[in-house]
């Protein structure tokens, strides 16, 4: 019987849209194809999630990376508050599954710094709906490693038997599936709604 739903947070619950960020800034396209190698694709973006490092730490390799085009990395980082956008189903899809008697958390892989200011934000409309959450820059544990997925079922009592997890990564899912949990790779939100009504109502 399912009893906890699980989310990630970045392109389940909210859109991370850093490619759209760089169009609003209007940064040139060649400047655009490389941010998304050195930036929001390089290593020190996964570390910024890992929590290893202080962000102040991690954002000098950035400068450096990226020296030679210093002025639109900074434009792009002093905006990082627009980074992401809540989806107009978040709300109200974990609503229904409370009124429903499910519990929901959320595990997510996010740099704590950012958020803590995407919070601040209200980027994040759900964060007071949901019975418990583990972010990976807090808990300095990161997906798809096993120990984060413990961390949460062990933080909150939760039986792995009991929970689905839903996150856009099949390899996060892997993990999840791993431990015994059921798993729901997110595409969009009819087919992941639709999977996950399937699990609870037992088929």
């Amino acid at each position: 019987m399912i009893k906890n739903v699980i989310f990630d947070i970045g392109n389940v619950l909210v859109d991370f849209r850093w490619r759209m960020l760089m169009e609003d800034l209007k940064l040139p396209k060649e400047t655009q194809v490389i941010f998304e190698k050195t930036v929001f694709g390089s290593r020190w973006w996964g570390e910024l999630d890992h929590g290893i490092y202080e962000e102040s730490e991690i954002l000098k390799n950035f400068r450096e990376d990226n020296r030679d085009h210093l002025d639109e990395f900074n434009l792009v980082w002093d905006n990082r508050d627009k980074l992401v956008e809540s989806y107009a189903y978040a709300v109200q899809w974990i609503e229904q599954l409370k009124a429903s008697g499910l519990k929901v958390y959320l595990l997510s892989n996010y740099p704590k710094d950012i958020f803590t200011l995407h919070a601040e934000c209200g980027c994040f409309p759900f964060l007071d709906l949901v019975d418990g959450k583990v972010v990976s820059g807090f808990v300095r544990m990161i997906k798809p490693n096993a120990d984060i997925y413990e961390y949460l079922l062990s933080e909150y009592g939760l039986e792995a038997s009991e929970s689905v997890f839903i996150d856009d990564r099949e390899e996060n899912i892997e993990t999840a599936r791993k431990l015994g949990m059921k798993g729901i790779v997110f595409q969009s939100y009819e087919q992941a709604c639709g999977e996950l009504d399937g699990l609870i109502a037992g088929e």
